[in-house]
């Protein structure tokens, strides 16, 4: 059995590690796609000599143009899909997967489902994935009806602002008392030894102890 890793323009059957598994899938399906896009170019190539030996030649030019379609096809996908995927650019190869398996729908239909699966598997990755989370909402009292006859609830008064507080009058202004007559001020001598000031009647120095 020949390898398929060296078939030319055939990509790899494995991407990188790091795909999600939405885009692992999705190169799953592509592989396989473009692998019977090659099986089916050789098949319409086999099927074109066969209706022009026949004569059948209507059947012979669409089969030429289906092979040319799939030999197009089949070169293109390596470079607008699985590099793009590789590289985690799943917008650009997803829109390629959906051109491509419109026109394999339209030339020999099994290609285009496969490229079409993968196209689909590969939306998943663009869906959000987020955590749903309970709403909170906060939920009135529920209020039932009184009893006829039941005496009414009481309710508080509306609160009124509060008075503003009373302030007494200032004091009448008194008159200041008069001033006593100021003691005459006592004698002071300087100490001889120390040198500080002090009364007269005193008769040592409450700094040094000398005698005056």
């Amino acid at each position: 059995m020949p390898n398929m890793q060296n078939i030319p323009f055939l990509a790899s059957s494995t991407g990188p590690a790091w795909l999600p598994a939405a885009a692992r899938d999705a190169r799953q399906f592509a592989y396989w796609g473009q692998l019977i896009t090659g099986v089916m170019f050789i098949v319409a190539v086999i099927m074109a000599i066969v209706s022009f030996v026949t004569g059948q030649w209507p059947s012979g030019v669409y089969f030429i143009f289906a092979a040319a379609v799939l030999a197009f096809l089949f070169y293109l996908m390596s470079k607008t899909v699985f590099e793009p995927l590789d590289q985690g650019k799943f917008r650009e190869a997803s829109d390629k997967l959906l051109i491509w398996g419109i026109l394999g729908l339209i030339f020999l239909v099994i290609p285009g489902i496969f490229l079409l699966l993968a196209f689909v598997r590969l939306q998943e990755v663009f869906q959000p994935q987020y955590q749903q989370y309970p709403t909170q909402y906060y939920q009135q009292p529920q209020q039932y009806p009184q009893k006829p006859g039941a005496p009414a609830q009481y309710q508080a008064p509306p609160q009124r602002p509060a008075p503003q507080q009373y302030q007494a009058p200032a004091p009448a202004p008194v008159a200041p008392a008069p001033e006593a007559p100021q003691q005459q001020r006592s004698e002071m001598i300087k100490c001889k030894n120390c040198g500080v000031q002090y009364p007269a009647f005193m008769r040592n120095c409450p700094n040094c102890g000398a005698p005056r």
